[in-house]
């Protein structure tokens, strides 16, 4: 099944607000898939060039989607006690 329900009569053509959510979501999920796509492949082509072995490679791209925090992440006040690094905490 689609997206939307089908009637015969076009002229009856409906769309409910559940239909609409879904389309919204779908749509979303689509922009960021592209996004993610785009971070990726941009990674890819700088670390071709860059990396000495695949793991290293591999890492680059996989991290492609990460922010270093910024210092205003480190002084806001809701973030401030979080463990940042938990492999640390090991």
């Amino acid at each position: 099944m689609g997206l939307f329900r089908q009637n015969t009569d076009m002229d009856n053509w409906k769309i409910t607000a559940e239909e609409l959510v879904r389309l919204r979501e779908t749509c979303l999920q689509c922009i960021r898939d592209g996004e993610l796509y785009e971070l990726r492949n941009d990674a890819k082509l700088r670390a071709v060039y860059s990396t000495q072995s695949y793991d290293e490679f591999k890492n680059i791209v996989d991290a492609a989607h990460l922010r270093p925090v910024t210092k205003s992440d480190k002084a806001n006040f809701q973030t401030k006690n979080r463990l940042w690094n938990s492999a640390a905490r090991d």
